[in-house]
C-alpha cells in the first residue's frame, strides 16, 4: 500500500561529520522531494528550528545511549509537528521508552540494515511509530529492565473504564475497534485516550503499552508473551 505524506524538510543531527554527510545523501536519494538540512550538535538545530518550520522529521543520531535525553522535549516543543526519531548505538528498553514517553516517534538502532531504516523513516513520516522488536521483546522477558520505577504501586489512579481501554490499546486495537468492543462513542474513546496520556505523562499510543504494563499486571490483566510483543509496535502505530 503507497501511503502519501505532507510534504515537509528532514533536519538531521549528527556530530561525526562523515555520517552526518552519507545519512544526507542516503535521505536525499530516498526522499528526492524533501530538503535535507544537516546539524552538527541539537543545540544548533533547536536554534535554527524557527526559522525551519516546514522542516516535518528531525533525525537525532546519538552514540552508545541518547545523553540528554531531556533536551528531546526542547526539540519537540520548537518544531510540532515534526515528528522525531532517534539512531542510537543503544538498544537498552529503558531509554527507548524514556524516549517515547518524551514524544519521540521512532528509536533506530545502529543494529538494523539500510533497508529496514529507510522503512521505519517512511513509517514515522506516515504518522506511525517505530520501536525495535528486539527490545520489545527483550522488555516482554525481563520487566525490570524496561523502566526504573517500583511495580504495580507507584501509579496514577485509573479507572476501571481506563483500565480497559489501556488494555486494547496494548492489543494494538483501533479507536473504532475500542468503541465496539466497550460500547462507546469513538469521540468519548479518544477523551479517554487523551486523559490515559496525561495521566501517564506519556504522549503516544506505543508509551502507553509500555508504560502500562506493570499496571495492567498489579490488576491481573493478561500480558502480551514475546511473540506477540514482535508485532506490537507496528499494531499500534497502524491503529493511531
Amino acid at each position: 500500500m503507497v501511503v502519501s505524506s505532507p510534504p515537509g524538510q528532514i533536519a538531521i543531527v549528527n556530530n561525526k561529520t562523515l555520517q552526518r554527510d552519507c545519512l544526507s545523501r542516503v535521505l536525499a536519494v530516498e526522499f528526492p522531494e524533501r530538503k535535507i538540512l544537516p546539524f552538527a550538535r541539537l543545540d544548533e538545530w533547536n536554534a535554527a528550528a524557527d526559522k525551519h518550520e516546514e522542516v516535518s522529521l528531525v533525525i537525532i543520531c546519538e552514540g552508545e545511549a541518547p545523553s540528554d535525553l531531556s533536551s528531546l522535549a526542547a526539540a519537540t516543543a520548537h518544531t510540532p509537528p515534526a515528528a522525531i526519531i532517534i539512531l542510537s548505538d543503544s538498544e537498552d528498553p529503558a531509554s527507548i521508552f524514556r524516549a517515547l514517553d518524551l514524544g519521540v516517534k521512532g528509536y533506530i538502532p545502529s543494529t538494523l540494515g539500510a533497508e529496514v531504516a529507510i522503512e521505519a523513516t517512511r513509517l514515522v513520516i506516515a504518522g506511525g511509530v517505530f520501536v525495535p522488536a528486539a527490545s520489545l521483546i527483550r522488555a516482554a522477558s525481563e520487566p525490570s529492565l524496561a523502566r526504573q520505577e517500583q511495580p504495580g504501586r507507584n501509579y496514577p489512579r485509573i479507572s476501571p473504564r481506563q483500565l480497559s481501554i489501556i488494555a486494547a490499546v496494548s492489543r494494538g486495537k483501533s479507536n473504532a475497534a475500542i468503541a465496539m468492543e466497550l460500547n462507546l462513542r469513538e469521540s468519548t474513546v479518544k477523551v479517554h485516550i487523551r486523559n490515559i496520556m496525561k495521566k501517564l505523562k506519556v504522549k503516544s499510543r506505543t508509551a502507553i503499552a509500555h508504560k502500562s504494563r506493570e499496571i495492567l499486571r498489579a490488576e491481573g490483566y493478561e500480558l502480551h508473551n514475546a511473540a506477540d510483543m514482535q508485532r506490537l509496535s507496528l499494531d499500534i502505530a497502524r491503529s493511531s
